[in-house]
């Protein structure tokens, strides 16, 4: 059955006074989507909506939607990537809060009640929670995410964010506002730290309650071409961070933003094994960018494994890969 995609205006209108939108962004998720629509009707809050972004798919994917007036779908002509989908639903929508779930991802039956709860409790703009990743074997680990007073203020939230003691992700309950995705394979990056440096208040919710599914040829879990937008997402946030920041502190967070970007990069490069040009290229701009300071940051910051991973690579790119791959299968050994 073919479902005829809703136009904005009907959405807007469907949204309207509603506690929460659910965002579905899809493109060729027929597959898994049926598993993540299960778990939003599952959910102890009524007063939602779900609005599923067919983003230009080859299959069916509006025709999966259940037979319920809270379910919407919307579908776009072509294939315009994630950060597009998520604008498009953003101008649409006009609910009193929204949160994204992708269309291979889950959440527990009460994670709207307890966010929505929270948020308006506590008076917020933004409420985090931790990630539970799903690895392919089932295996199961919870992002970082230290025990914090709740609610905080935007700044002192963003600073634990800059020093990776919470994994922010752009999944997680916001009022809607007027930042909007770039076009970026790491589009999530630059749209949480812009909606963070324009929001007053974050409240944090300590249970993984969104359920994160990995795939090992996801667009972000490979070394792809792809890795270069992560080489220029700072560019993205940079402006919102001086209007957290100023002056010498700016340049101590955009320092630390630096280096933890370059660890990133080199832990994919590290875990390659399948594209050994784009890998030397990925290690010859890191060696380059990584300066002394930053290796001093991380070690000073008890960021031990990134301080060494970055040092490494800056004597030798070539001892940081051999390094990795030991202990990749040191890791594999004691599974």
């Amino acid at each position: 059955m073919i479902v005829e995609s809703m136009t904005p205006r009907a959405i807007t209108d469907a949204t309207r006074d509603r506690a929460v939108t659910v965002v579905v962004p899809c493109y060729n998720g027929a597959g898994t989507l049926p598993r993540t629509l299960d778990s939003l009707l599952a959910q102890t809050n009524k007063d939602f909506r779900v609005l599923v972004v067919d983003d230009g798919s080859d299959e069916e994917i509006l025709s999966l939607l259940p037979s319920d007036e809270r379910f919407l779908g919307f579908r776009l002509p072509t294939n315009q990537g994630y950060a597009a989908v998520t604008n498009h639903a953003l101008d649409m929508i006009a609910s009193r809060w929204v949160i994204f779930v992708d269309s291979d991802d889950t959440i527990d039956p009460d994670c709207l009640d307890v966010l929505v709860d929270r948020g308006e409790r506590e008076n917020s703009d933004v409420v985090a929670l931790p990630l539970m990743s799903v690895e392919p074997s089932r295996e199961t680990n919870r992002s970082p995410f230290v025990d914090v007073e709740s609610p905080l203020t935007a700044d002192r939230a963003l600073k634990l964010f800059i020093d990776g003691r919470v994994l922010f992700s752009q999944h997680l309950l916001f009022r809607p506002n007027h930042v909007r995705s770039r076009k970026n394979t790491y589009s999530d990056l630059g749209f949480t730290f812009n909606l963070l440096s324009t929001v007053s208040t974050v409240s944090f919710e300590p249970r993984a309650m969104y359920n994160y599914y990995l795939h090992a040829g996801s667009v972000t879990a490979e070394l792809r071409s792809t890795i270069w937008d992560l080489a220029s997402v700072l560019g993205d946030i940079e402006g919102a961070l001086h209007e957290v920041y100023t002056g010498d502190e700016a340049v101590e967070t955009m320092h630390r933003m630096r280096w933890m970007q370059l660890s990133y990069m080199l832990a994919k490069a590290g875990s390659d094994t399948e594209v050994p040009h784009l890998r030397s290229d990925v290690y010859a701009w890191c060696r380059r960018e990584i300066r002394f300071s930053h290796v001093v940051d991380a070690l000073r910051t008890r960021h031990l494994g990134k301080g060494l991973s970055l040092g490494l690579a800056r004597v030798s790119p070539r001892a940081h890969y051999l390094a990795y791959r030991m202990r990749t299968r040191l890791r594999e050994r004691a599974q």
